[in-house]
């Protein structure tokens, strides 16, 4: 049997490999599946039925609330999130062609808690400078952070281009420096600060709401249109900065404009749900294996991102203890870090 197959609509042609169409649709079927559980199962249980006519308008007020405001958008906030964390990731990866480089690890996603825990714990000055409540501000703040902190990384580390090692290198130094400045504001501040700072920084998709739902399609879209544009560039760029010349393709501009829509991706993200470790590191990695591809390409990774935010956060809430999403995230996320980081340090020392 054939690996690929073939559509042909008059002049137009388009060919699919068998795997990742057969992985596409794995990754839809759990999505959905998670929808469906999300909808009619918690401390009050619907059926299929009272589920539709909540979402149709015509249930009950308090069904409404459940379903809709509640439950609905947390489940979608989830899967935009994973998507803009797994492209990201795969963007990440992509540039400086390391399978461990994540914006967790590069200090982006540090950075974005950074200005979001400084407007948390220092709201009397947060409050006379713009006239807003911190509350307010927080989503805000976690974009500009993230933003900040990257255009940071970028300049120190650029060297008429961007070397891999060297991007990795200052962004683990910017994101321990990042660290070191976030448990020293809360060391500083009340307990009742310290708690929703520390709260938010574990990451949770507790907090998510219609109101975020137009912010992270407008990104998601944004970012997915131009990783199409991007696709052929990304792929001969994992080949290598001089061949990527050699074939074509503008490595310098592939580069910024694939950080760039990183750093926009998981600025979104982190503004939302708060810094949720190991997706953009796992997502990418897991879609290589799943899709079958030559690399981490970024719409893969943000597929499968979206379906493991939705799968931890069902996890979190169905657990006798309710979690943080963050929490279920790293547990899976760090042994796959170890799995990846152990074998290459053994072949470095044969």
């Amino acid at each position: 049997m054939s690996a690929r197959a073939g559509v042909q609509v008059g002049s137009v042609g388009l060919v699919v490999r068998r795997r990742a169409l057969t992985a596409l649709v794995a990754v839809l079927v759990i999505c959905a599946g998670v929808l469906v559980v999300s909808l009619t199962t918690g401390t009050l249980d619907y059926s299929l039925e009272r589920v539709w006519a909540a979402l149709t308008g015509n249930g009950t007020r308090i069904e409404e609330l459940v379903v809709v405001d509640r439950r609905l958008s947390r489940v979608v906030s989830g899967a935009l999130v994973g998507f803009l964390l797994g492209v990201s990731g795969a963007l990440t990866q992509s540039v400086t062609r390391n399978p461990i480089a994540s914006p967790d690890i590069l200090g982006v996603t540090a950075g974005a808690g950074l200005a979001a825990v400084f407007v948390v714990t220092r709201p009397t000055e947060v409050g006379a400078l713009t006239g807003e409540a911190p509350g307010d501000l927080l989503a805000m703040a976690a974009l500009v952070g993230g933003v900040l902190t990257t255009v940071l990384i970028l300049a120190l580390s650029w060297r008429g281009g961007f070397d891999g090692l060297r991007l990795i290198l200052v962004g683990i130094g910017v994101n321990a420096l990042a660290l070191a400045a976030i448990s020293w504001m809360l060391t500083r501040s009340s307990l009742d600060e310290a708690a929703v700072a520390t709260r938010w920084l574990t990451g949770s998709m507790s907090g998510a709401r219609l109101d975020n739902l137009p912010l992270l399609v407008v990104v998601a879209v944004g970012c997915a249109l131009v990783c199409v544009v991007l696709a052929r560039d990304l792929a001969s760029l994992r080949l290598g900065r001089e061949l990527s010349s050699t074939l074509g393709s503008p490595a310098g501009r592939t580069e910024a404009v694939s950080l760039v829509v990183a750093v926009v991706a998981v600025s979104a993200a982190t503004s939302v749900a708060g810094p949720i470790g190991f997706v953009a590191f796992v997502a990418p990695q897991a879609a290589l294996r799943l899709f079958g591809t030559a690399g981490p390409t970024p719409l893969a990774g943000g597929l499968t991102g979206a379906a493991m935010l939705v799968c931890a956060d069902l996890v979190a809430q169905r657990l006798p203890v309710s979690l943080p999403t963050g929490v279920i995230t790293a547990v899976v996320g760090a042994p796959v870090l170890l799995a990846l980081i152990v074998p290459r340090i053994r072949r470095s020392h044969v």
